[in-house]
């Protein structure tokens, strides 16, 4: 009894520390994969079957057919219901390509992958226990239930580099936050290592003393910012959560205002647009003392006047001695083709110091608005007598949108009501005309992004699909199959 106890231990704990290492689950491969990795900087994965229902592709004229044949056609090889997974690696170029992009496909049937590709006309050969071929800057690989592809501009080994992976995604799993954001709910999943992103960027950062540096790196260790992009019923919804480190999270300066307060310094009016932003200015100078020491100089330099002398003699409370960190604008008049946006309301909240500066602004401003209020508190702004601050009257915030003002960063884009008729979109920027309203707000937590249709009872992105589909019609009608 005490043998076969010792065996069940002993199975329970090798299962615990890998299992089958040949035959894994593909998001647990692509865990192993990102592991003890430093230049992997994003990550993630597509649930490329569940979009493509959300969109009822197979309604599409002529294009759903060729689709719905070309997935069947995989269905023999690969798992379309299980998500594509991708691995991005740094540094990121100007236009945001990446170094090298790998993708990760569960495979149901190697040698049925094998002659698709090579239906395909593509050349593959076996080596070192699995299939590859490599064309351009493109190579992939197909091994037991896995295949990699990568893509890279530069010359590579795409031999050499698929073997590396093929070991990699056979070693030890990432667990943590890695594997939370690998297994987290969405359509899109995506991951982005904040302390791979800093070690792989060529930025000002290099430039601070080797203790400053140290402490950076301490600070981004085990950090990440996760984004779920969801498709719904008369919605799309983007939500980002923040990872990371409690000694990066202290570093953060978003301020919460339950009340807010902000609407109530807006004017009156009904508005389309309104961004708003709370901001701890001691908090944001200390960030920028610490991490960026030339910023305030280089600010003050370009502003000229009091400003400049605020920031140049203020010492460590400069910015909030010269601004709050409360700042809101609001479009309260109709869009048009001509004008773009027309009438607007601001207000800039001001700290002990900043009403020198204000005055030579509200100097400015007088000129073109139809009314500027400067006290100690803050500078306002009227572009049009009508929207001016009345007694018993307030910004008239749409119910959809009430939590504006209330975080950190908080707007909305209110486009249900708006003439849009005049404006002449250009094919999927017709795709505009489905929204009702979008509204966004970012605290320490993270962002929300909300899109939201006028329609409610159809999924957004079928919604989205059909106008794409309508402004392509001729093109679609002309295919040949």
């Amino acid at each position: 009894m005490k043998k076969i106890v010792g065996c069940i231990l002993l199975a329970v704990v090798l299962l615990s520390c890998g299992g089958n290492r040949e035959n894994r689950a593909l998001n647990e491969y692509v865990s192993a994969f990102l592991k003890e990795s430093k230049t992997l900087v994003v990550f993630g994965k597509a649930d490329i079957n569940t979009i493509l229902n959300k969109s009822e592709y197979k309604k599409i004229p002529k294009l759903g057919v060729v689709v719905d044949n070309e997935l069947n056609e995989f269905k023999k090889s690969l798992n379309t219901e299980t998500p594509i997974y991708f691995a991005l690696e740094g540094p990121f170029m100007e236009d945001g390509t990446p170094e090298t992009s790998y993708a990760f496909f569960e495979v149901v049937n190697e040698d049925s992958l094998v002659a698709k590709v090579t239906q395909m006309g593509f050349d593959l050969e076996k080596t070192e226990g699995f299939h590859f071929f490599q064309s351009g800057d493109v190579c992939m690989g197909v091994k037991n239930n896995l295949s990699i592809l990568i893509s890279k501009k530069k010359e590579f080994d795409g031999k050499k580099m698929l073997s590396e992976a093929f070991d990699k995604v056979r070693g030890d799993l990432s667990e943590g936050k890695v594997d939370d954001i690998l297994t987290s709910n969405g359509d899109i999943v995506m991951g982005v290592s904040v302390e791979n992103l800093y070690g792989t960027s060529n930025t000002d950062l290099s430039s601070l003393s080797t203790e400053k540096q140290k402490s950076l790196n301490d600070m981004v260790k085990d950090s990440y910012v996760q984004t779920t992009l969801t498709f719904e019923k008369g919605a799309t919804v983007l939500k980002t959560r923040n990872l990371f480190s409690q000694a990066l999270m202290d570093k953060l300066f978003f301020k919460a205002d339950p009340s807010g307060s902000i609407v109530k310094k807006l004017g009156t009016g009904n508005p389309k647009l309104a961004l708003a932003l709370n901001l701890d200015m001691k908090k944001l100078q200390s960030f920028l003392n610490e991490y960026s020491p030339n910023t305030l100089a280089e600010l003050g330099e370009s502003m000229g006047g009091p400003a400049a002398f605020v920031l140049a003699s203020g010492g460590e409370s400069a910015l909030s001695q010269l601004l709050s960190g409360e700042v809101g604008v609001a479009m309260v008049g109709e869009p048009t083709v001509d004008e773009g946006i027309s009438d607007f309301n601001f207000y800039v909240g001001l700290g002990s110091q900043g009403k020198l500066f204000a005055k030579e602004a509200k100097s400015f401003l007088s000129l073109g608005m139809a009314r500027v209020d400067l006290d100690g508190k803050g500078l306002a702004a009227y572009s049009n007598a009508a929207f001016l601050p009345k007694a018993g009257k307030r910004l008239s915030i749409p119910a959809e949108c009430s939590n504006f003002g209330k975080k950190g960063i908080t707007g909305f884009l209110y486009l249900d009501g708006v003439d849009l008729s005049s404006f002449e979109f250009e094919e999927e920027q017709k795709i505009i005309l489905l929204i009702k309203y979008i509204s966004f707000e970012m605290d320490e937590n993270g962002a929300t992004v909300y899109i939201k249709a006028k329609d409610g009872k159809e999924n957004m992105l079928k919604q989205a699909v059909d106008v794409i589909v309508e402004e392509l019609s001729g093109k679609i009608s002309n295919m040949a199959i």
